[in-house]
């Protein structure tokens, strides 16, 4: 074999193992206020910018005041809030193969909102994982706000944290196993099963305003395009419409000549109008 030959098989190789550990990447910043940046799997640490990405292995870090919305190839969508720490762990999603689904990541910190994409929903409902120090939450088809508290959250007692907001979630750690529904809130102490709390602790949090809400960013689209739809289509029919004839104008009617009658009938002449 050829040197030249030896060298393009090698360079295909590469690409090929390039592309299949690329071809399910992964997270994309889309917008971020105050201090954010990616903590790459090689050590690297990188200031975040809108429209950078995020692998497995890599952490997500925001810092006081920070916010990040990130989305996923999925349709995934999750917002952090400051002081947080995320770390994708597992990532694949390959549209034409549902069972092979997987997500799994890591709250080290602070706290996130998300809305589940198509993983957890199609193939295997366990694919979502969220994990923690104290818990792991399997997630599907939900919309959920969680905080990890560790002397971090002033007067809330070190655990994890979660309230659902939409859907269901499963909340596990060493001790056992809580299911917690819509509208519900759980806590996961370290070392002891998870309860129900009566009420919500403050686990949501409000972003900036340059920070979408979720799901909106899908949105602004479509409402555009139904509207740029709408507004095309009264000129198509104006265009197809054929020109309206005016009505042409009628002459004015003139007064008719006064009839004179013979002399000696009686009666007087008179116009006709």
């Amino acid at each position: 074999m050829t040197p030249d030959i030896t060298h393009r098989l090698t360079l295909v190789s590469v690409l090929l193992l390039f592309c299949a550990a690329h071809s399910w990447a992964d997270g994309t910043l889309t917008h971020l206020s105050g201090a954010v940046s990616v903590l790459k799997a090689n050590g690297e640490m990188l200031p975040g910018a809108a429209g950078a990405k995020a692998y497995p292995g890599d952490t997500v870090v925001t810092g006081p005041g920070g916010y990040v919305r990130m989305e996923m190839t999925d349709g995934g969508e999750m917002v952090l809030r400051p002081d947080s720490q995320l770390k994708i762990e597992a990532y694949k999603f390959v549209e034409a193969r549902p069972t092979e689904d997987s997500f799994v990541f890591s709250m080290l910190k602070g706290g996130i909102r998300t809305v589940t994409g198509l993983v957890g929903k199609r193939g295997d409902r366990d694919a979502y994982k969220l994990k923690t120090m104290t818990a792991t939450i399997g997630i599907r088809g939900t919309k959920i706000d969680l905080r990890v508290c560790q002397a971090s959250c002033g007067a809330l007692a070190d655990g994890t944290y979660v309230a659902v907001r939409s859907g269901a979630v499963q909340m596990t750690n060493t001790q056992g196993t809580l299911p917690v529904a819509a509208g519900q809130v759980a806590f996961s102490p370290p070392l002891q099963p998870p309860v129900m709390l009566p009420r919500d602790p403050g686990i949501g949090f409000t972003p900036p305003p340059v920070i979408p809400k979720l799901d909106e960013k899908k949105k602004i689209p479509q409402s555009a395009a139904v509207q740029q739809e709408n507004t095309a289509k009264p000129a198509e029919k104006q265009e197809a419409k054929p020109a309206e004839k005016k009505p042409e104008a009628k002459p004015e009617a003139k007064p008719a000549p006064t009839a004179t009658q013979p002399s000696g009938s009686g009666v007087q002449s008179c116009s006709v109008e």
